[in-house]
């Protein structure tokens, strides 16, 4: 049997010389970003962006996304009529373009 952090070189942490946290990991948390939150960047430097939620069966959804300006706070929620409303809170130097 492995010893995932053991047996496999010997660099990182002590008693801890496997890492599992690469990049090819975090990949579905840029496509979370712009599929779901809805987030798309207009303007070079994020100074412009589009919001255009892709909630799917989801009832609700929120978030953040970070620009050099700041962070942006995200939160999208389904209507009983099946609409979405939206709360986006930007920092002074974003402006937030609605896709609807």
């Amino acid at each position: 049997m492995n010893d995932i952090h053991g047996d496999f070189g010997d660099y990182c942490y002590a008693s801890y010389r496997h890492s599992l946290c690469h990049g090819w990991s975090s990949g579905v948390t840029a496509w979370l970003s712009q599929r779901v939150l809805g987030v798309q960047i207009v303007e070079p430097g994020c100074t412009a962006l589009r919001i255009e939620p892709h909630l799917g069966g989801l009832e609700w959804v929120e978030g953040t996304y970070p620009t050099p300006h700041g962070v942006v706070n995200i939160r999208h929620e389904r209507r009983a009529d099946g609409s979405v409303a939206s709360v986006v809170d930007a920092p002074k130097g974003v402006r937030i373009l609605d896709a609807r």
